[in-house]
């Protein structure tokens, strides 16, 4: 039985990680201390994961979703919740 990550799920885990250092990392102060997140910003990460194929990755691709399957969708959680 084979337990190693494929070629596509290790894209989607180092796709993540820069995700998480480039774009969510540099605002974690300032949503920590105001306990909220600007709309403006929002609307910037959510721009920029949609860019990079992060949104809705839990939605088949017929309607308009990633289409991960289930491990695929769990290792990218790991990566976004570190």
């Amino acid at each position: 039985m084979e337990f190693s990550l494929t070629s596509e799920q290790q894209m989607i885990i180092d796709t993540v990680k820069t995700f998480v250092e480039e774009e969510l990392y540099p605002h974690e102060d300032e949503v920590e201390k105001t306990g909220q997140i600007r709309p403006e910003l929002y609307a910037s990460i959510k721009a920029k994961a949609i860019e990079m194929g992060l949104y809705a990755a839990n939605m088949p691709e017929q309607h308009g979703g990633a289409g991960l399957d289930s491990l695929t969708l769990c290792l990218m959680e790991r990566e976004l919740g570190r």
